[in-house]
């Protein structure tokens, strides 16, 4: 199976500049003040994100035919996230507590491992990410 693909790298850079911008604007709106602002940032981040990983989970099934469960999309989306978090933590935009990521990334990573372990079952059931129904029908 491969680990790395070109779908994955696409929805990386998409994912690492919806993130920064997400960052910024957050900072902006809770400099402002302004709740709204900060929940709507938010909600359309969250679609965007959503968006992005279903359109180049689709694309990437299509091209390589691979069966993941979308764990390689949940790990690279965390990784980004919390690294952008943190370094905009370091660069002064105070949009959270050094405290707040910590919780938040043990969490997610909390998430992230029961995720590996129905990817590490569901793998199980394949051949070299391939569904056994595709290469024995």
């Amino acid at each position: 199976m491969k680990v790395l693909t070109f779908r994955l790298g696409q929805f990386a850079i998409s994912a690492l500049l919806l993130t920064v911008l997400f960052r910024y604007a957050l900072n902006l709106c809770i400099g402002m003040g302004s709740w709204t602002g900060s929940v709507l940032c938010s909600v359309v981040y969250f679609c965007l994100m959503f968006f992005a990983g279903w359109h180049f989970g689709e694309m990437e099934t299509e091209d390589n035919c691979i069966h993941d469960i979308g764990f390689r999309y949940h790990l690279v989306t965390f990784l980004l996230c919390v690294g952008v978090g943190y370094a905009a933590h370091y660069m002064g935009w105070e949009t959270e507590t050094l405290k707040s990521m910590t919780i938040g990334a043990m969490c997610w990573g909390i998430g992230l491992f029961v995720h590996l372990v129905f990817f590490l079952l569901e793998y199980n059931k394949t051949i070299k990410g391939y569904a056994k129904s595709e290469i024995f029908d």
